[in-house]
C-alpha cells in the first residue's frame, strides 16, 4: 500500500488522543480511585478511633439525694449542680476480631485489583475500537479511490464507444449499455464517498472531535506474516494476560474474603477503650479523671443471619469462578478466530496481487479487441468491472489482514 505524508495521524497518536477524552476510560479510572479509597478505609479499621465530646446541661433544680437529717436541718442532700459543663476525650481500638478486619482488608485489596484490571480493560477495548475505526477509514478511502477510478475508466470507454458510433463502427446498443454501466459506476462512487464520510464520523467521535473533521491517517505498514507455531503461544498469552480474567479472578477473591470477614462476626470480638473526662460539679472531690477498659462482644444467637450472609458471598464467589472458566474458553476461541482470519487475509493478499495484474492485462486486451471489432462491448465492461473488483479485493485483503492482526493482539492481551 502507498505511504502517506509525514504529518498524517498515526494509530499510536489516535490511541493517545482517544484515551484523553473517552468517558468510559475516565469512568473506569474513577472507579479505580474509589476502590483505592475503599482499601484505605478498610485498613483504617485496624487503627484506634479517637473522639472528643463536650456538652452543657441545665436542670430544673439541683439533683439531691432523699436524705433527711433533722438534727442538722438537712432535708435532701445535693450531689450535682443544676447546670454543668462536661468534656471528654475517648478512644477505642480492636484487640481481637477473629480475622474480621484482616479479611475485610484483603477483600478491599482484591476489589482494588479488580478495578485496576477493569480500568486496563477499558483502555484496551478503546484501543481496539479506535484501531477498527482507523482501519475502516483507510479502507473506505481506498475503496473510494477504486470507485473513482472505475468511473474514470467507464467514462473513457463511453467516450470511445460514442466516437466509434459516430463513425459507424459501433451499434447504438453499445452506447446505451456503456452509459448504463457508467451510471452504475457513479452510483457505486456515491456510496463509496458516503462510506468515507461515515467512517470518518465514527473515527472522529472516538477521538472527541467534530464528526465532520477531515481525516488524514498514516498508512499501516504491518507486513508480519502468521506462522503455524504462533497459535499455541498466543492462546497461552491470552489466558495469562487478558484483563477480563484478572478482573474476574480478583472479584472471586474479594467475595471469598468478604465471606470470611462476615463469618468472623460469629466469633468473640474484643476491644480496648479508655479516655479522660471532666464534669463540672462542685459536689465532687475530683471532677476529672481517666478510665480504661476491655470490652467483649459475642453474639451467641442471631437466627443464622451471619451464616447465611457468609454462605451467600461464598456462592457468589463460586459463580464468578465459573464465569472466569467460561471467559478463558471464550478467549481461546477469540485468539484462534483472529489468528485464522489473519492467516486467511494474508493468503488472500497474494491471490489478489496476482489477479490484479491479470485484470489489468485482460482489460487492455479487451479494449484492443473491441476497437478492432473482434470482441463485443460487454467484454470490455466485464473486464473493467473485474479490474475494479480486483483492486477492491486487494484493498479489502490488506485491511482485513491489518484488522485481524490488531484483533489478535487484543485477544492475546498484548494490544
Amino acid at each position: 500500500m502507498c505511504n502517506r505524508s509525514i504529518a498524517s495521524e498515526t494509530l499510536a497518536q489516535a490511541w493517545a488522543s482517544a484515551q484523553q477524552v473517552d468517558h468510559t476510560v475516565a469512568a473506569a479510572a474513577e472507579r479505580e480511585s474509589a476502590a483505592r479509597d475503599g482499601l484505605a478505609a478498610a485498613e483504617a479499621h485496624r487503627l484506634p478511633n479517637v473522639s472528643l465530646s463536650a456538652g452543657y446541661t441545665r436542670l430544673q433544680s439541683e439533683p439531691a439525694a432523699a436524705i433527711t437529717v433533722p438534727a442538722l436541718h438537712i432535708n435532701g442532700l445535693p450531689f450535682a449542680q443544676d447546670e454543668a459543663y462536661s468534656a471528654a476525650v475517648s478512644f477505642s481500638a480492636p484487640l481481637y476480631t477473629a480475622g474480621r478486619i484482616s479479611h475485610g482488608i484483603a477483600a478491599a485489596g482484591a476489589m482494588t485489583d479488580a478495578a485496576r484490571a477493569a480500568s486496563a480493560l477499558s483502555r484496551q477495548e478503546l484501543k481496539l475500537a479506535v484501531a477498527e475505526a482507523y482501519v475502516n477509514v483507510l479502507r473506505a478511502q481506498h475503496l473510494n479511490g477504486v470507485a473513482t477510478s472505475h468511473v474514470t475508466a467507464i467514462t473513457r470507454h463511453v467516450d470511445d464507444v460514442e466516437q466509434l458510433y459516430k463513425q459507424g463502427y459501433a451499434a447504438k446498443h453499445d452506447v446505451l449499455a456503456s452509459q448504463v454501466a457508467l451510471a452504475d459506476a457513479r452510483q457505486q462512487a456515491l456510496q463509496a464517498a458516503n462510506g468515507v464520510a461515515l467512517a470518518g464520523a465514527a473515527y472522529n467521535r472516538l477521538l472527541g472531535r467534530p464528526q465532520d473533521t477531515p481525516t488524514d491517517l498514516a498508512e499501516l505498514n504491518d507486513t508480519q506474516e502468521p506462522s503455524a507455531g504462533q497459535l499455541a503461544g498466543l492462546i497461552a498469552a491470552g489466558r495469562a494476560q487478558r484483563n477480563e480474567l484478572t478482573q474476574l479472578g480478583a472479584q472471586e477473591t474479594a467475595l471469598r474474603r468478604q465471606a470470611d470477614s462476615v463469618a468472623a462476626q460469629r466469633a468473640p470480638q474484643v476491644g480496648l477503650n479508655g479516655g479522660w473526662g471532666k464534669l463540672q460539679n462542685r459536689y465532687l472531690v475530683d471532677d476529672k479523671g481517666w478510665w480504661i477498659g476491655v470490652a467483649l462482644k459475642w453474639d451467641l444467637f442471631d437466627g443464622g443471619k451471619v451464616k447465611r450472609e457468609s454462605s451467600q458471598l461464598a456462592s457468589n464467589a463460586r459463580a464468578v469462578a465459573e464465569l472466569r472458566a467460561d471467559a478463558a474458553d471464550k478467549i481461546e476461541l477469540q485468539v484462534r478466530q483472529a489468528w485464522l482470519r489473519w492467516q486467511e487475509a494474508a493468503a488472500r493478499i497474494d491471490v489478489a496481487r496476482a489477479a490484479l495484474a491479470q485484470a489489468d492485462e485482460t482489460l487492455d486486451l479487451s479494449r484492443e479487441r473491441y476497437r478492432a471489432g473482434l470482441a463485443p462491448n460487454s467484454e470490455v465492461l466485464d473486464a473493467e468491472t473485474r479490474r475494479a473488483s480486483a483492486y477492491a479485493n486487494r484493498d479489502n485483503a490488506w485491511y482485513d489482514r491489518a484488522l485481524a492482526r490488531l484483533r489478535l493482539q487484543y485477544a492475546s492481551g498484548s494490544l
